[in-house]
């Protein structure tokens, strides 16, 4: 599904990734680990092309992706409402969102447990909130490639074993590959899972339980 060949990435002369090879096969759960400035948010910008590489060759296959960045950039006098903006995930839309669209909207707050903000504007949520809307933006149109950066740093940890449960249905009953960038593996992982930890060059890709034995080397992911 994805191909990433000896790409590099370089500000000036900062190189930001060097030689990054890999692939990201039909159902697979891969996380992304390693330090602040590692180049774990710009390996996967590369993927929703805000990125081109330096470099080496990006491929993917033309799936429906959905995508939660890491900074959602929301103002306080973001116009539109939360109704609006997960109707723009969707495939295909008009004007307005149809009767059926609009209960898939609800459905799916109720399951993000924040039912009652269907109609309120974006400018008056808290973070966490607004993290929530953006999720189900990114998972709204039941993507076969879901990419996400960071998804719980705002979410309350009451909510984020609820969220992690909710990825691993998805993983496991709709076949949907994941590409998961974080900093705590420790609510997320599985043994089935992939990791990947990247520190400008990476350093490990393989199964969670080889990992293991990475970490015990000397390695600590931030």
């Amino acid at each position: 599904m994805i191909k990433y060949e000896n790409v590099n990435v370089s500000y000036g002369k900062f190189n930001v990734l060097s030689n990054v090879s890999f692939e990201v096969r039909k159902g697979d759960f891969l996380h992304i680990v390693g330090p602040n400035g590692s180049g774990k948010t710009t390996l996967v910008k590369m993927l929703v092309g805000l990125l081109e590489p330096t470099s080496g060759i990006v491929e993917m296959r033309n799936v429906q992706t959905g995508y939660l960045p890491q900074k959602l950039n929301t103002k306080h006098n973001f116009p539109m409402t939360v109704r609006e903006v997960i109707y723009s995930g969707f495939k295909h839309q008009k004007l307005k969102p149809s009767i059926e669209e609009c209960e898939l909207i609800k459905k799916w707050l109720e399951i993000m447990e924040i039912p009652q903000l269907f109609k309120e504007s974006m400018s008056f949520l808290s973070g966490g909130q607004q993290q929530r809307v953006f999720l189900i933006r990114a998972l709204i149109s039941d993507p076969e490639l879901l990419i996400l950066d960071e998804p719980t740093s705002a979410l309350d940890p009451s909510f984020r074993e609820k969220f992690y449960h909710l990825l691993d249905d998805l993983h496991t009953r709709n076949k949907t590959t994941i590409i998961h960038v974080t900093h705590d593996l420790t609510d997320a992982v599985k043994d089935d899972c992939k990791i990947m930890y990247i520190d400008q060059r990476i350093k490990f890709f393989g199964l969670y339980k080889d990992f293991e034995e990475f970490e015990h080397r000397g390695h600590h992911h931030a």
